[in-house]
């Protein structure tokens, strides 16, 4: 269950293109650091950013009296065993990849990968323990699998 641990307003006169960009600076400047903040569709088209425990997000709200309505909510992290593929001499990851896992990072993934790799039906894999929003997580999982 998520439980609202603080609420905010933006004013009318932040657009859509400067709303992200003001999540992550009114989250830094009361407690709840951010990295990044973009549109999630999935949740509504609201812009959020997340953290490991909570997230924050921004909903417009209708014309009158307009604005932005600002909640930081608390979340039930998830997490799953993703395995990568790897080289199999040297057991590390696409240099894409491990950029990506960087910017996941930023978005508010926590992400352990494993020590050693594996064979699994004639591709070496090495398990990446990711843990965080199911949202974030997901979009992590599709672009894993579209890099195979």
């Amino acid at each position: 269950m998520s439980e609202v641990l603080a609420t905010a307003e933006f004013s009318s006169v932040i657009h859509n293109n400067e709303v992200c960009d003001e999540i992550v600076k009114w989250g830094n400047a009361n407690g709840y650091p951010l990295t990044k903040a973009k549109l999630y569709n999935s949740l509504g088209g609201a812009y959020v950013g997340f953290a490991p425990g909570y997230m924050i997000k921004a909903v417009r709200r209708p014309p009158i009296p307009g604005g932005w309505d600002v909640t930081v909510e608390t979340y039930d992290a998830e997490t799953r065993i993703i395995p990568l593929n790897v080289n199999k001499e040297t057991g590390e990851a696409n240099r894409f990849i491990l950029k990506m896992i960087e910017e996941y990072k930023k978005e508010g993934l926590t992400m352990e990968m494993a020590e050693t790799w594996y064979e699994s039906y004639g591709t070496y894999l090495r398990d990446l323990k990711v843990t965080g929003h199911p949202i974030l997580i997901n979009a992590f999982e599709d672009f894993i699998e579209n890099m195979r």
